[in-house]
């Protein structure tokens, strides 16, 4: 390819509707012979109309040089001429191109038709691990130098340098890879495809490098060997001194006080032949993950055959541990631990599902473009964790047709390679298992009896996760979607016969599985009707919850109800079965063997809400169904209802915790209320005269540091919520523009996001990065996003009040617009407090209030991260101050934090002042 001729182009415009008359104000080109950038043109161009005001603030073009410009009629002969004989690259192709080619039809030229490749869809492809492929961002994961972005020249060049990289990419892909490529290319943009096709035909090398193997239809990484070494070395005994720690650290990790007596507090409890509960609250900075591993590291390597087990409350803080701080733990003990980070199954890939979607599943363009990309990502995975795609949806059909199910198929050629069977294995040998809390409290019987050192991380969400983990449902209209669905395909299939001569001898399998079908559809109508009962209402508004005085004279119907359809589903899915393993998925044409593949994925989605069914008849049972809860309420769809369970205590879980692990440790940022322990150790049932707890200062200088700051004139936040909204953006909008700093802006329902983002974007859109939690990407890659930028806003809710780490400049200025009151509509909190009142405890105080105290806290510790970090919080609820609780809810923010009440129109000159000084 590198005797081919390339002019890569960006467009800056007025405005991204070409129909609409927006004009071309800027045309940057880079030309790419011999696989070099030979020349790059830059011309800006006079559009005869007004700019608006944003495009010029994203651009930096001035009206100035827009004015003494030439106009495109002036240019389009000579970018005519100098395009026409080029492959035509863009980063977006199905933009430039289009746009381009109706300013020269305006003009009188016809439009260029040349080979034209995208080089978006191309890094979606080879770069699998990215977190954004906007070109700024692109440009940083690939270290290029990219000064000017939205400036057409600036951005032109960067994509000349991205294509020439990614090309590199391309060809050194292994052959096998790249057949595999080739049949999916024609997916993609325009001829983006014939990139693979022209390295393929260049490709000479038949063998694979020594890092790739193949395995079945896929070449993968080979795993690397474990050091599993653990010898003699030279800190073999616990740094018991602050001297001897800080020799240790060896100038590598700045000695901190208060991490030293987390480690001193640890050591002196942890090999203990009694079993100890500890607390420890240690606060931002203190270095919680190596102050717990350091000192349990040397149970781990003296002779006694003891193994840690540390759970969190998230995967994102599983990832961190396994990346960051087991590592650093390797660094200083001379040691490689072994370790692995156990969570549930459909988090990795299924090979064996991943080869059946790439020969029968369904295709377009974005099926196309995560199958390639995913071929490229098995050469350089060595997990097989599909977090690692960055995805911002896992919960599509693509997705959940190649995700693992919980179960190993030692029949499987893919077995030995299997990721989630090595997960497993490598946990039964480890020294150190990173789980969280979910899979904790779902899989605790497959501990092992040596594993009894138990770390729980963020232990502020164990109770609540503990309680969680019981929770279940299922809803009768998913089911009765899901079985309508299959029925249409079922009489599909039947009607393909005549085309289709393979059908013909499963016609009886086809007509067995309709038959049960139809009678599937007649059963769940009649289990509707039998929950409709319990309600008492023919439709569902609202959450209803259900005492056992409603279902205890439905009980024995609703489980026969239950019974019969579990029973006609187990029959279906036997015929389905049966009809699978019949078909010769090989013999059939391309549609039928798309509708085979489709009524296999709604089978496998059956089998799933059949496993929900057969839990509530176990938690319907007189032995259990005091212990549950049941409601009522809507499906995520807002229409249809669905039938949950939720254990309304924890403590049969929580006494198998105790059995299985003799030592446990429970950290987090914020445990305490002021300096009480009381709400966190109700909330486990623990007896304080049972546990050691321990207080840990801070060790940042909040007074010199940060302020928070009040609005002088406020709205309460018990109003109505769009009014209550539109007063947050009217009050912080004059602040944003005033600052350029980056901000986080913690919410706490996700409606209230989008009405202020709405507002944001609008009136900010064009000058800063604005990103919201559920509308601009996934979490992980929002957060991932906010790092990389220089003065962006991001507008989140739950998990971004906690777990995530900006610090230094990535975050300067957080705004928090209402004390994070849990919602008493959630259930977990309905049961607390109605277990609470049954007690004569007012939920309010024991409850509802800490709660929030306690998420405060970690929200404002999102702000200072590390000793030479500065910022502001400013915060718009006025019951901070203005409430008869108001003094409680201070003690979420430092005691020393300065605290500042101004006019409104003065808060942003005050942050200005306050980041010059």
């Amino acid at each position: 390819m590198s005797d081919r001729s390339y002019a890569v182009v960006d467009l800056e415009t007025t405005g991204t509707q070409r129909h609409a008359g927006h004009k071309i104000i800027q045309f940057g080109c880079a030309i790419i012979h011999h696989a070099q950038i030979t020349e790059h043109i830059s011309i800006t161009i006079n559009p005869e109309r007004a700019v608006p005001r944003e495009v010029l603030a994203l651009t930096g073009i001035s009206q100035a040089s827009l004015r003494t410009g030439p106009t495109f009629d002036e240019v389009a002969p000579t970018l005519h001429q100098l395009l026409a004989d080029k492959v035509f690259i863009a980063h977006n192709v199905n933009f430039d191109l289009p746009f381009l080619n109706e300013a020269f039809e305006n003009v009188g030229l016809p439009p260029i038709e040349p080979l034209a490749y995208d080089t978006v869809e191309l890094a979606q492809v080879m770069l699998p691990q990215a977190v954004s492929y906007r070109l700024k961002d692109l440009s940083t994961f690939l270290n290029i130098v990219h000064e000017h972005p939205h400036q057409a020249d600036s951005d032109a060049i960067a994509t000349a340098k991205i294509f020439l990289l990614l090309l590199k990419q391309i060809g050194q892909l292994p052959r096998p890879v790249l057949q595999q490529m080739v049949a999916l290319s024609h997916y993609l943009s325009r001829q983006t495809g014939e990139v693979f096709e022209q390295a393929l035909h260049e490709k000479t090398a038949q063998e694979l490098p020594s890092y790739l193997q193949k395995v079945g239809e896929f070449v993968i990484r080979r795993q690397k060997p474990t050091d599993t070494t653990l010898g003699r070395h030279a800190h073999d005994h616990y740094p018991a001194t602050d001297p001897e720690k800080r020799q240790q650290f060896d100038q590598e990790l700045k000695p901190r006080p208060a991490q030293f007596a987390m480690m001193d507090f640890i050591y002196r409890y942890q090999n203990n032949e009694a079993s100890e509960k500890l607390i420890i609250e240690a606060p931002t900075g203190v270095g919680k993950s190596l102050g717990y591993l350091l000192p349990l590291s040397y149970t781990l390597t003296s002779l006694a055959k003891r193994r840690l087990v540390i759970t969190t409350s998230t995967t994102v803080l599983q990832a961190q541990l396994d990346r960051q701080a087991v590592p650093l733990l390797n660094h200083l003990r001379g040691v490689n631990f072994r370790v692995a980070m156990l969570k549930s199954a459909s988090h990795y890939l299924d090979f064996d599902r991943l080869a059946a979607y790439l020969r029968h599943g369904a295709k377009n363009r974005g099926t196309a473009i995560n199958e390639m990309r995913i071929l490229v990502w098995l050469t350089q995975t060595q997990t097989g964790d599909l977090d690692e795609l960055q995805i911002t949806n896992y919960a599509t059909e693509f997705f959940q047709s190649i995700n693992h199910l919980p179960t190993l198929v030692p029949s499987s050629q893919y077995f030995e390679a299997d990721f989630w069977r090595r997960v497993v294995s490598r946990a039964t040998s480890a020294q150190i298992v990173i789980t969280n809390n979910a899979y904790l409290a779902q899989h605790l019987d497959d501990f092992t009896s040596d594993q009894d050192m138990l770390v729980v991380d963020e232990a502020q969400h164990f109770a609540e996760d503990l309680t969680q983990s019981s929770h279940g449902y299922f809803s009768v209209m998913r089911l009765q979607n899901r079985i309508n669905q299959l029925l249409e395909l079922v009489r599909v299939l039947q009607d393909n016969n005549d085309v289709e001569p393979v059908l013909e001898r499963l016609q009886s399998p086809l007509f067995a599985c309709q038959l049960l079908l139809n009678q599937l559809i007649q059963q769940t109508q009649e289990l509707n009707d039998q929950i409709v009962l319990l309600a008492h209402q023919n439709f569902i508004r609202e959450t209803v919850y259900l005492q056992a005085e409603d279902i205890h004279p439905h009980q024995e119907a609703l489980l026969g109800a239950l019974e019969q359809v579990i029973d006609s589903l187990d029959r279906y899915l036997d015929q389905a079965i049966e009809l699978e393993e019949t078909l010769d998925h090989e013999a059939l044409k391309s549609d039928t063997a798309q509708k085979m593949m489709a009524l296999i994925f709604h089978n496998n989605q059956l089998e799933r809400l059949q496993e929900h069914l057969l839990t509530a008849v176990d938690h319907l049972q007189d032995r259990e169904f005091n212990q549950y809860g049941f409601y009522l309420n809507l499906d995520d769809d807002g229409i249809n209802y669905q039938l949950n369970w939720l254990a309304m205590s924890h403590q049969s879980l929580r006494q198998k915790i105790d059995r299985q692990f003799s030592l446990q440790i429970y950290t987090g940022a914020s445990l305490a209320v002021g300096t009480d322990f009381s709400y966190f150790l109700d909330h486990l049932n623990f007896n304080a005269h049972d546990v050691h707890c321990l207080r840990l200062q801070s060790p940042f200088l909040y007074q010199e540091k940060a302020e928070l700051l009040l609005p002088q004139e406020t709205y309460s936040p018990s109003e109505n919520g769009a009014d209550y909204d539109n007063w947050i953006s009217n009050t912080i909008l004059p602040v944003l523009r005033q600052t350029d700093k980056q901000t986080l802006i913690l919410f706490n329902s996700l409606s209230s996001i989008k009405n202020v983002y709405g507002r944001l974007q609008s009136a900010l859109g064009f000058e800063r990065e604005v990103m919201a939690q559920g509308i601009t990407g996934s979490n992980d890659k929002i957060a991932k996003r906010f790092r990389l930028a220089k003065n962006a806003i991001l507008l989140g809710s739950q998990s971004f009040w906690e777990g995530i780490d900006f610090p230094g400049e990535q975050l300067s200025l957080l705004i928090i617009t209402r004390i994070p009151f849990e919602s008493p509509k959630n259930p977990t909190t309905h049961y607390r407090n109605s277990l609470l009142k049954a007690a004569g405890i007012s939920p309010f105080n024991a409850d509802t209030l800490p709660k929030a105290i306690l998420k405060l806290k970690q929200g404002f510790g999102r702000l200072i991260r590390t000793e030479t970090d500065r910022g502001i919080v400013l915060m718009l609820d006025e019951r901070v101050v203005n409430s008869p609780y108001a003094s409680k809810v201070q003690q979420a923010f430092p005691e020393k934090l300065p605290k500042l009440i101004l006019p409104n129109q003065q808060l942003g000159h005050h942050i200005q002042d306050f980041f010059r000084d």
